[in-house]
């Protein structure tokens, strides 16, 4: 790339016309750009009955799900899903 203005990249200053090498260390990666998707909302989740937390707790890799109330299971679906 072409520097438009003097900037600072990776530690060395470049001109207006100076080259600017490409860089990947910088770069924002895909997945931050591209969140995976989820089937359910935060708020979703925080309407769902105990049964259903339950359920869907015991599909997501949550051991004991059966056994865990609906509140913890509320705290313990959102992080895991990352809402």
């Amino acid at each position: 790339m072409i520097a438009t203005h003097s900037i600072k990249h990776d530690g060395v200053w470049y001109r207006v016309g100076d080259e600017v090498p490409e860089s990947n260390s910088n770069s924002v990666p895909s997945d931050f750009m591209n969140p995976p998707e989820t089937p359910y909302t935060k708020t979703e989740i925080n309407r769902m009955s105990t049964a259903d937390l339950k359920k869907l707790a015991s599909e997501n890799g949550i051991e004991n799900a059966a056994e865990i109330n609906g509140s913890n299971l509320k705290k313990m679906l959102i992080e895991k899903i990352g809402l």
